[in-house]
């Protein structure tokens, strides 16, 4: 199938895209569009509009400052895997990029995009709830910050309003090293996750575990307690909720996320104590 029928703006800053949003008119933001642009061929989405962002280069920026990781709206997702900021300030975003798509999606796709959709698979979703990011939106009336911890309602809701934009997000760096890494299952090579385990782990025994596709939303616990302790850690996944779908059952999916969810503690555990 082809798209129905939609006007194409293409604004060149942040002030011409949000008075667009403003019309009111069911206008959507195109990014990345990996996600987008397949609902609109499948006619699951019909746009009146399209509100092209990637001529609005102030967008494209990555910056340290402040004791924070800032990334423009446009910075790619391929990005996550080359740049030595990141790579440097939350090695975790790297982590869970390895596992998203393939090279030619990751280069077009967005980390913005990614949290804006809202998948429950989306990997990028869980490395911002454990690495506890902001979101900077704007309208054309205002400007407001989200808690990323407050961000996702459900599987592709989110608090984010029809005419607000995303202008960046912000990753707190700490002074102290933290070891991170991800681990998820899927029943093929690169396709969408069936279970998924973020965790980070700071050289002060602070732990962060954030699970997917256990719950509407991510499953974020406090893991401190549970990093050698195998009965802590059932206890607090003892709350999930997965659901049944085409790619796994919630019985399987309840039995895997806590072997993830171990294997990702333990890794990060061990990069934390070879960073102290």
């Amino acid at each position: 199938m082809k798209p129905a029928p939609f006007e194409y703006h293409a604004p060149t800053t942040v002030e011409e895209a949000v008075e667009l949003l403003a019309r009111g008119d069911g206008a959507r933001v195109l990014a990345g569009g990996q996600s987008l642009v397949q609902l609109m061929k499948f006619r699951v989405d019909k746009p009146s509009a399209l509100v092209d962002i990637n001529g609005v280069r102030e967008l494209e920026t990555i910056e340290r400052r402040d004791g924070e990781l800032h990334l423009g709206a446009l910075v790619r997702q391929q990005t996550l895997l080359e740049d030595q900021l990141i790579a440097e300030g939350c090695p975790l975003l790297r982590e869970a990029a390895r596992f998203v798509g393939y090279q030619e999606t990751r280069r077009r796709g967005t980390v913005a995009g990614s949290l804006a959709f809202a998948a429950p698979w989306a990997e990028l979703t869980a490395a911002a709830v454990a690495l506890d990011a902001s979101i900077d939106v704007r309208s054309a009336s205002r400007e407001r910050t989200i808690r990323i911890r407050d961000f996702f309602r459900g599987p592709h809701m989110t608090e984010l309003e029809r005419d607000e934009l995303i202008v960046g997000i912000r990753f707190p760096v700490p002074g102290t090293p933290r070891g991170a890494a991800f681990h998820e299952v899927s029943v093929r090579y690169r396709d969408y996750a069936q279970v998924a385990a973020a965790a980070l782990v700071g050289t002060d025994g602070s732990a962060e575990l954030v699970m997917l596709c256990v719950a509407d939303t991510p499953y974020h616990v406090d893991a401190s307690a549970a990093i050698e302790n195998e009965g802590a850690l059932l206890d607090l996944l003892s709350a999930i909720n997965p659901a049944d779908d085409i790619d796994a059952s919630a019985a399987y999916r309840r039995r895997v996320a806590p072997v993830l969810a171990h294997r990702a503690l333990r890794e990060a555990t061990a990069r934390a104590e070879e960073a102290a």
